[in-house]
């Protein structure tokens, strides 16, 4: 048997109770673009309050919704491995993947200026599939 997803149980719920997507997020009081996220699929977790959100709209419990998002677990990524992929990151060595769940990673550089008006370039990353980011 195959367990639904948070997006699934989320547009189901919401199909169910007559909304769109835009009055849904309308009447959780919820940006329309999250609940897309949400509904899409990209968005794995949510907040306490935003669960609260939207069981009270979509008249369920939070506990129903959390019982749909991902479970994680959180594992722990030496400061060596995260410096060797923020240089990766500024060498801009392409298909960088996740250390903890060995996906894709989503990269950038952030350029920033400091006092001095100096150019700062920094690496910035997050996984598709699990938690992982760099963002300092």
């Amino acid at each position: 048997m195959c367990m639904m997803s948070l997006a699934e149980f989320i547009s189901q719920r919401r199909e169910v109770a007559g909304y769109s997507i835009s009055g849904l997020a309308d009447r959780a009081s919820i940006p329309l673009e999250l609940l897309e996220e949400i509904e899409s699929g990209k968005e794995l977790f949510l907040s306490v309050t935003m669960r609260q959100k939207l069981a009270r709209a979509l008249k369920c419990s939070p506990f129903d919704i959390k019982k749909y998002e991902r479970e994680y677990e959180f594992k722990t990524v030496s400061d060596e491995d995260i410096e060797q992929i923020k240089t990766q990151i500024l060498n801009r060595e392409t298909n960088l993947r996740c250390p903890i769940c060995g996906e894709p990673l989503v990269t950038r550089i952030s350029k920033r200026y400091d006092l001095e008006d100096n150019l700062v370039l920094q690496p910035k990353a997050h996984c598709v599939k699990c938690v992982f980011q760099i963002r300092e």
